[in-house]
Order: structure tokens, then sequence, then C-alpha cells
């Protein structure tokens, strides 16, 4: 067996669970649910498969048939990728903010988090998106597919080697440990509530469906940053071709086609609507004291 055909079969199968899974996340996700945050998880999943579904209808047919043409232009394939990343990136920082309002300030959420805010923030981060890679593609940094090592590499220059580790590498790691942070002191506010609810202190209460919430953007955070640390400190240490292309390709191309999967797994409301079978949610009550009002389970 060549190895174009084990690579287009491996890239075959994750872009297939990435293009299903966030092209139904990005058409089929109702826009009643949690306003602010299935926005924001939309634009994500535009991100998320516009990656995929540049690696299934473009990067898998390249490897398998070697279509030469398409390999000479890679570095325009890599660009749709690329910008497909950033988006996803940045929605999973908004997405982190998004979810530290809600655990932290329920009652202020809406005020803070308005569907005009929302729209104006993903429209500022789509074209900031936007621009960083045509600043990069104006520097003469070339990103092409070596067809040796299987992965997308960049051209090698000075130019390119620093405009790769500042302009990328460097970026995201702030990204990604703001995003960590973010998570980790959200998860922290969600149990110190939980612990609240039962010591009777608190007169709020702890929606299950927003703890799914919660462990989506957590488990997306957390895939970006193994993602981050595989392609750009663990890669170049080895030797191995092959384990440089499951460190830098397929990982780059797991962690979007997780997202959508993630996304439907931690939305029961979702799952609902796609499975058609009822999905039992219920509250945790951090308060004996009076019935529950709308404002206090929903952020």
């Amino acid at each position: 067996m060549s190895e174009d055909l084990i690579v287009g079969g491996i890239l075959f199968c994750i872009s297939l669970l990435g293009v299903v899974s966030n092209w139904t996340v990005l058409l089929f996700l109702p826009k009643s649910i949690h306003k602010s945050f299935g926005t924001l998880t939309r634009n994500q999943a535009f991100g998320d498969a516009l990656q995929t579904t540049t690696v299934f209808f473009v990067v898998v047919p390249m490897v398998l048939f070697d279509i030469q043409i398409i390999k000479t232009n890679s570095n325009l394939v890599s660009f749709v990728m690329l910008f497909g990343y950033e988006v996803s990136v940045l929605s999973h920082l908004l997405l982190s903010f998004n979810r530290l309002c809600a655990v932290s300030s329920p009652l202020k959420y809406h005020q803070l988090y308005s569907q005009r805010l929302t729209i104006c923030m993903i429209v500022i981060a789509n074209l900031y998106s936007l621009a960083s890679i045509l600043v990069l593609f104006a520097s003469g940094c070339k990103y092409y597919w070596s067809s040796e090592l299987h992965m997308f590499m960049y051209h090698v220059s000075n130019a390119c080697v620093n405009f790769s580790f500042y302009g990328i590498f460097c970026k995201y790691l702030v990204i990604i440990l703001i995003i960590l942070m973010i998570d980790l002191f959200s998860i922290y506010t969600a149990r110190q509530l939980y612990r609240q609810a039962h010591s009777g202190n608190v007169t709020k209460q702890i929606n299950k469906k927003e703890v799914g919430l919660l462990v989506q953007t957590c488990l997306q955070g957390m895939l970006f940053s193994i993602e981050l640390v595989c392609y750009f400190v663990v890669s170049p240490r080895v030797q191995n071709k092959w384990s440089q292309f499951f460190l830098t390709t397929v990982a780059f191309s797991t962690i979007h086609a997780c997202d959508g999967a993630i996304s439907i797994m931690c939305n029961s409301e979702f799952r609902e609507l796609l499975f058609r079978k009822p999905v039992v949610t219920s509250s945790l009550p951090l308060s004996k004291v009076g019935p529950r009002s709308e404002s206090q389970t929903k952020f």
C-alpha cells in the first residue's frame, strides 16, 4: 500500500467526521438555544467547517490522485485552512469569556451578551482573522504541501521562520493560555456555587444544561492546547516522518473535526432536536427557598 493511499485514507476519515459534525452544527443548531452562545458556536463551526471541507474536497483528492495543479497551488489551499483555524481559535476565546460571564454573573449575562454585541464581536474577530492571513501571505511567506513529509509546512526563509514563530506560535500560545485560565476560573466558580448549594447560602440554581456548555468550551480549549504543543513543540524534535505527520497534519485536522462532535455531545437540546429523542434535564438547587424563576435558571 502506497504512502499517499494511507495518508489520504486517514485524512478522509477525519475530515468526513468534521464535515458532517460541523456543518450539522452550523446549519441546524437552533437559534433559540442560548442566543449569544449559540451564535458564537455557529461561528466556531463555520471556521471548523471551512477547514475540514477544504481537507475533504481538496487535500484528500490531491493526495490520493496526485493532482499536481493543486499541489503547485497548495499555498492558496493553505490560505483557506489557516483562515478557518484563525476563526475557530478566536471563537474559542469568545466562547470562554461567554461562559465565564454566564457562571459568574448569570443575572447580568443577557445584558452583557446581547445579540447585537455578539454579532459585532464575531465580525471584528473574523475581519482580524482575514487581515492576519493576508499579512502572512503579503510577507511572501508560503505555506505549501510537502508530498515527502505529508504535511503543510512553511517555506524556509528568515522572514518565514520569524513570522511562523512570533506571528503564529506565540500569538496562538498566548490565546490558548488565556482560554485555559478563563476556563479554569469558570470551573472554579461553578464548583464554588455547587458547594454553596449544599450549604444553603445562595438563592441561585445551577442548570445542568449550562454545565454542559461549560464542559464544551473546556474540552475544545484543551484540544487546541494539545494540538499547539504537538505541532510547534513536539514535532520539530522527532525525526520519524510518520510521527511528524500525526503530530501536525492529523492533530491539526482532528481538533477541527472534534469541535463539532463536542458541540453536539454537550448540548442536550441540540441532541434532542437531531435524534428526536427527549433528553431529560434538571437543575441542581442552590437553595430551598422559593420557586425558581426564569432569571435564576437561564444564563
